[in-house]
């Protein structure tokens, strides 16, 4: 009798090494998957970032190259100079910005002066509004290539 009640044990023994094995696994496999789908959205994100941001300066450089050659040289050539409280002025500058950007999903375009002040906004509510541009205004005149991205949602969030 006591030489069965032993076998048994003995039996159980490797089983429970087995059990502990395949459930430690279990577990290390699970955390490294976690951590790599957290990783790969993370680098995913940041690739549409920079493609996004090089998007958006393509989509400027257009709009800008636009209203040089279909406001600024006409309005110059035909008024000598440029003074957006025209209402003719005016209404030409938002068409061609309409116009370049209708089949782009823009939400916000701000067109400042060299004092910081709104000169042109889709909200005309802030047309007129000075230091409105804060340091991404200051980066721009040193050249500094600036964008802003909202992202609705947090890192979770799929």
């Amino acid at each position: 009798m006591a030489k069965t009640l032993q076998s048994t044990e003995e039996k159980v023994k490797p089983f429970r090494l087995v059990k502990y094995f395949t459930f430690t696994s279990l577990i290390v496999i699970f955390s490294g998957t976690i951590v790599l789908s957290i990783l790969n959205t993370h680098w995913a994100r940041t690739m549409q970032r920079e493609e996004s941001e090089k998007y958006a300066l393509l989509l400027i450089e257009n709009l800008n190259h636009q209203i040089f050659l279909q406001f600024a040289i006409p309005v110059v050539l035909k008024y000598g100079g440029i003074s957006l409280r025209e209402r003719e002025q005016f209404e030409r500058l938002d068409k061609v910005v309409r116009s370049t950007l209708h089949s782009f999903k823009v939400e916000m375009v701000n067109i400042y002066d060299m004092e910081e002040t709104i000169s042109y906004s889709f909200d005309k509510s802030l047309i007129g509004k000075k230091n409105y541009g804060g340091t991404a205004f200051k980066k721009a005149l040193l050249g500094e290539t600036v964008s802003k991205q909202v992202q609705a949602g947090n890192v979770i969030e799929f």
